[in-house]
């Protein structure tokens, strides 16, 4: 059996912290086998949606690579939603 190549497809999932329903994490898996993520705060306001990306240099967004062993530990404490 032929194996696939993943090199061309790219997976984003969200996922919500358990304790605190504001936090969330964005979590892209690349083709290559990296994975990357970012951390936010987002609070639903009447007027606007509010986004507070955590862990950001000089106030540009920016993912951080991480290992997938890393990375299923953190997401114990969250839950996946729905992009």
């Amino acid at each position: 059996m032929a194996k696939r190549s993943r090199a061309n497809r790219t997976e984003k999932a969200t996922y919500q912290n358990i304790r605190n329903e504001h936090k969330y994490i964005d979590v892209v898996h690349h083709g290559d086998g990296h994975y990357y993520i970012i951390q936010y705060i987002k609070h639903e306001l009447p007027e606007r949606t509010v986004v507070n990306y955590m862990g950001t240099r000089c106030g540009h967004k920016q993912k951080f690579r991480i290992g997938k062993g890393t990375l299923l530990s953190i997401l114990e404490d969250y839950r996946k939603v729905e992009a």
